[in-house]
């Protein structure tokens, strides 16, 4: 094999794997916004439709906003999606994610904050990884979750606020879910008039 054949075929290798490379480029940019709402219908629509107990006519799911809620340490921004209901073209409630640490990692929590009561719709677990039978006790816990349910957004429900009663055996992922709604709490109250512009 001579070095201009060896050339050629370098060079049309590149050009074939360019030319793939942006094909697959541009399907990824072109289906980016469908990736995304499967995967929010698939893993938090089921948390979204227990935490938001008002009534609404609209697709939650579809009518949400992304915004910045600060930065990481390496200085980038730090996103978080707000998920609205509205009834009537008003919104009654609005939704979002927040997270607090539990025996194994971190907890995932839906908030929805019920509009203009400002009060807690409900919550439900969203993500975690605590050890089945100890630490989901706390997360299927009718009892327990239902402790958030309907109170104002001004109470303290940290571990230390003394709000809400632990499940025994389950304290730390108790604890962990505090600390999302208080996280929750604390992102909306901090950009409430960018999420309900």
């Amino acid at each position: 094999m001579t070095a201009r054949e060896i050339f050629k075929m370098v060079l049309v290798l590149t050009i074939v794997t360019g030319v793939w490379g942006c094909a697959l480029s541009l399907v990824k940019i072109a289906t980016q916004d469908q990736i995304e709402y499967q995967r929010i219908k698939n893993i938090k629509a089921p948390a979204l439709k227990k935490a938001l107990t008002v009534e609404y006519d609209n697709d939650p799911i579809k009518d949400r906003t992304k915004i910045v809620i600060g930065k990481n340490k390496r200085g980038k921004p730090i996103e978080r999606t707000i998920f609205y209901a509205k009834n009537n073209n008003e919104i009654v409630a609005v939704a979002l994610e927040a997270y607090g640490t539990g025996y194994d990692g971190d907890v995932g929590v839906m908030i929805s904050i019920t509009i203009p009561e400002k009060k807690i719709g409900s919550i439900a677990v969203t993500t975690h990884t605590e050890t089945p039978g100890v630490g989901t006790k706390a997360i299927n816990s009718q009892a327990f979750m239902g402790q958030f349910k309907d109170q104002p957004i001004g109470k303290n429900f940290s571990p230390s606020g003394g709000y809400i009663d632990a499940v025994t055996g389950a304290t730390y992922t108790s604890h962990g879910i505090q600390k999302a709604v208080q996280k929750g709490i604390k992102i909306f109250k901090k950009n409430k008039s960018k999420i309900l512009s």
